[in-house]
């Protein structure tokens, strides 16, 4: 037989890769849950073979999303976890992010999360309870349930300042709520203006007036999340969908039809832009060689003309392997 032996190979698609070259492709071939090649259709085909070649008649293949906003219900149960995974499994979703988990609601995802389908990353709030378990939490890349690190919001400067410091110690990130906790910025970057390693501190709310707390955000490596006047050096848009009771949405609310973001950068705000945030981008977030094949194939391209576009995944695939179907 011809052809190198592969898992699984799609054809007859629109790939879009989301690299930095924005490389595209119409069939990719898979093995061992992990992208071997995308190319031209008869350049794959007849390179390699498979067992099982798929036809995905025209439809566009992206890197799998992730959520990046997401607010638990104050009764978090696994029936409640199970419910949200299925919904972001039908419309491509397979990493979930979520801020401002309070202590109670951490113990419930732990006691759950053996049992997680997905991959859930989680900011604390600065508690003294988060705080405490954080400084003593052993991290494990392979868990269901990533501590990321801690979301400042409404916090006393005690707690901010303690939760500054253990992200520091545990190389975790930092979001900062810029209305809520401004009058505190001289502190936190006082605390984490040595810190070298590698981070991904994040800033949202931000007075868009006050410019000198822009720059030295931007000086201290803080990724200003993109917002409608985005006039910033440096924008990392995560928080780019918004969810109903039953479906979840690419949100582009607030922005006008002078700054709307265009297809391929609304598809990065949820994929390739948001694996970066959670410390993710070398095995996820573009479709490249090497990388593990998680991806969605749309039923249709996500429309960036009006505010509120809803998602819908054909299929999802994570390492190669399809953990949703709709047909």
């Amino acid at each position: 037989m011809k052809g190198k032996k592969v898992d699984l190979i799609l054809h007859n698609a629109n790939i879009i890769c989301l690299d930095d070259i924005n490389t595209t492709g119409e069939a990719i071939a898979i093995k061992d849950g992990k992208i071997v090649e995308i190319g031209p259709e008869r350049q794959i085909l007849n390179k390699y073979r498979a067992e099982e070649i798929n036809d995905v008649k025209g439809r566009e293949i992206v890197p799998t999303f992730y959520n990046s906003f997401l607010e638990l219900d104050s009764e978090v149960n696994f029936s409640y976890l199970r419910k949200m995974e299925i919904k972001h499994l039908e419309q491509g979703f397979t990493e979930v992010f979520v801020h401002n988990i309070t202590y109670n609601q951490l113990q419930i995802l732990l006691k759950f999360s053996t049992k997680m389908e997905l991959v859930w990353h989680v900011n604390l709030t600065p508690s003294s309870n988060n705080i405490s378990f954080t400084r003593n939490y052993k991290f494990k890349k392979t868990s269901k349930l990533q501590i990321q690190g801690f979301t400042l919001s409404k916090n006393e400067l005690k707690e901010i300042s303690e939760a500054c410091a253990v992200a520091k110690s545990k190389n975790l990130q930092i979001g900062i709520n810029f209305k809520e906790v401004k009058s505190y910025l001289s502190t936190i970057l006082k605390t984490l203006n040595d810190y070298k390693k590698d981070h991904r501190w994040y800033v949202f709310n931000l007075d868009d007036n006050d410019i000198n707390s822009l720059k030295k955000l931007e000086e201290n490596n803080f990724f200003i999340l993109l917002n409608e006047s985005n006039h910033i050096n440096r924008p990392l848009f995560v928080f780019g969908t918004y969810q109903s009771s039953n479906s979840i949405f690419l949100n582009l609310s607030n922005y006008t039809k002078n700054n709307r973001l265009d297809y391929i950068k609304s598809l990065k705000s949820i994929s390739n832009w948001a694996s970066y945030l959670s410390f993710t981008e070398v095995e996820f977030g573009t479709l490249q060689k090497g990388k593990y094949a998680n991806f969605s194939i749309l039923e249709t391209p996500i429309s960036t003309t009006s505010n509120y576009n809803a998602i819908y995944s054909n299929a999802t695939y994570i390492k190669g392997k399809k953990i949703y179907s709709m047909e």
